[in-house]
């Protein structure tokens, strides 16, 4: 359960980042539904050479973040889509199931163990725990043909975290995954201070000015949280030091982790580079250069910004310094600011952690698996289950953006699902809302994808069902040391062997061990 609500954690935030900038939108085509029983079809074999004229109505059960569609908005956008679908002499038609992303992991579960018609899902619980409780089927057989213009347009290498003992289970959500933390700041205080913003290449080029805004301006924090977090907070120092110019470090979970090429299996928390990350906010955290009481606090970065109480934070994005600076000049009392990248996230198989599946309940794999292939390559489908239909629900811009019908916005148009951008389907085919996206972010995040630093266990997941109780305990004990020591509120040669020492007791070494064992014999079936 706490990794779903890490996840859905983990999803609003990314969501929140993707509206401040937006969706992005290149092209793509396919779509349409039916009332017919999910998944029938009287197409009576996969393998049978005649093309079927059978309609085959495939369920896709989607998460929605913030506004849940209703009933009526969302049956207008189906039959859009199904007679779309029907024009285009395609055999599958679409039920879609919006529903609330606080609750889809639980709805999911609950449908796969009664055994209700689930087709297409998003296996938000885990995607090993699914494949172990054979919740989800493989796609193998549909890799070369029904899935293949998906296959080709994000390559074979992003199907490895979803392949387990030979067999493909799930396809990524295809969007900008190399994200950069960026360190963003108060543009006119920097000008006034005569300091060159251009010396900042890493998160060790930071002290110097912190401290001579600092000492300018002794009211306002130098560096502050994100904020909002529900567990707490970090600085993000550990992930600026862990990315490509970094550590390279590929957290596995529970305390497992490697660093750099090296596949030997290390205590995440007890590494040089959480060593590093740790002394280095507590001596921020000495000389005033942080704000108090930084791993508790619910402000939002934004705010003190905006209101002058802070003048700097440290975030990830994916999109170029112009935007992230636009972002928050809108959010931040009209403060220009300068943005500057001080690392590239290393790509791990967690970096792809949105999946789709199909489900072992439905009963026409072959044509789930076409419209799958259509969520990702045909720009009608994916723009309608996303925006939902021109002229009602968005309208199209002369620029090529789309904007909501005059009067009405998300909240009260009859169907949208703009929120989910980051989460259904292929983002680079998504329409661009006016005002979130600049079409140099697309290209930026393309590229970014394109240039990435695997990590050497890209591919690898730990599966520690069978050490549910270590996992539990280690867990807790992350809970209780982590933020504080990350925000430098904590002497870190006194409290982080006494956080070393509580992990070994709640039984870190065996999920250690096992992560090594597991991740041998996966290096050796990959070579």
């Amino acid at each position: 359960m706490k990794k779903f609500q890490k996840l859905i954690a983990l999803l609003l935030a990314f969501v929140l980042v993707l509206s401040l900038v937006g969706c992005s939108g290149k092209k793509d085509d396919t779509k349409s539904n039916d009332a017919t029983p999910t998944g029938t079809t009287a197409e009576t074999s996969d393998n049978a050479t005649p093309v079927s004229t059978e309609i085959t109505t495939i369920k896709v059960s989607y998460p929605v973040i913030v506004v849940v569609p209703n009933a009526e908005g969302t049956k207008q956008v189906q039959d859009s889509i199904n007679s779309y679908l029907e024009q285009k002499g395609e055999n599958v038609r679409l039920e879609l199931e919006p529903v609330d992303v606080s609750t889809y992991g639980d709805q999911m579960d609950m449908a796969l163990a009664s055994g209700e018609g689930v087709d297409i899902y998003c296996p938000f619980t885990g995607l090993t725990a699914a494949i172990a409780t054979n919740q989800v089927l493989p796609l193998n057989d549909y890799l070369d043909n029904e899935l293949k213009d998906t296959v080709s347009l994000m390559g074979e290498e992003w199907l490895k975290p979803s392949t387990y003992n030979g067999n493909v289970y799930a396809i990524p959500c295809y969007k900008g995954v190399v994200l950069e933390p960026y360190f963003i700041c108060r543009k006119d205080i920097v000008d006034e201070l005569g300091f060159d913003i251009n010396s900042i290449n890493s998160v060790k080029d930071l002290e110097p000015l912190l401290t001579q805004v600092k000492a300018k301006y002794p009211d306002m924090y130098p560096l502050v949280p994100t904020g909002g977090s529900a567990g707490g907070n970090t600085l993000m120092l550990d992930t600026a030091l862990s990315g490509v110019q970094g550590y390279k470090v590929d957290n596995f979970g529970y305390g497992a982790s490697i660093v750099g090429s090296d596949m030997t299996v290390q205590n995440y928390y007890n590494t040089d580079f959480f060593k590093e990350a740790c002394k280095l906010a507590y001596d921020w955290n000495q000389k005033g250069l942080i704000m108090p009481d930084s791993s508790l606090s619910s402000d939002i970065s934004t705010d003190l910004l905006g209101s002058e109480q802070a003048f700097s934070v440290i975030t990830g994005y994916g999109y170029v310094p112009e935007s992230v600076e636009a972002t928050y000049k809108s959010r931040c009392n009209g403060f220009d600011f300068y943005a500057k990248s001080l690392n590239k996230y290393l790509l791990t198989s967690s970096s792809l952690a949105v999946n789709w599946s199909i489900a072992y309940t439905c009963k026409n794999p072959k044509a789930a698996s076409k419209v799958l292939n259509l969520m990702y390559n045909d720009e009608f489908v994916l723009n309608s289950i996303i925006f939902g239909i021109e002229g009602t629900d968005y309208v199209k811009n002369d620029d090529g953006t789309i904007s909501y019908p005059e009067g009405l916005d998300m909240n009260t148009v009859p169907y949208t699902a703009a929120l989910s951008c980051g989460i259904v389907g292929n983002m680079f085919k998504q329409y661009a809302l006016k005002g979130n996206t600049d079409p140099k972010d697309v290209d930026y995040m393309q590229e970014n994808n394109k240039n990435a630093t695997y990590s050497p266990a890209f591919g690898f997941h730990l599966d520690a069902t069978n050490l549910t109780s270590q996992c539990s305990a280690v867990d807790n004990v992350i809970q209780q040391y982590q933020y504080s020591l990350l925000c430098g509120e904590v002497n870190p040669d006194e409290v982080l062997p006494q956080f070393i020492s509580a992990m070994e007791a709640a039984g870190v070494n065996d999920i250690i061990s096992e992560a090594q064992k597991q991740l041998d014999a996966w290096s050796a079936g990959n070579k």
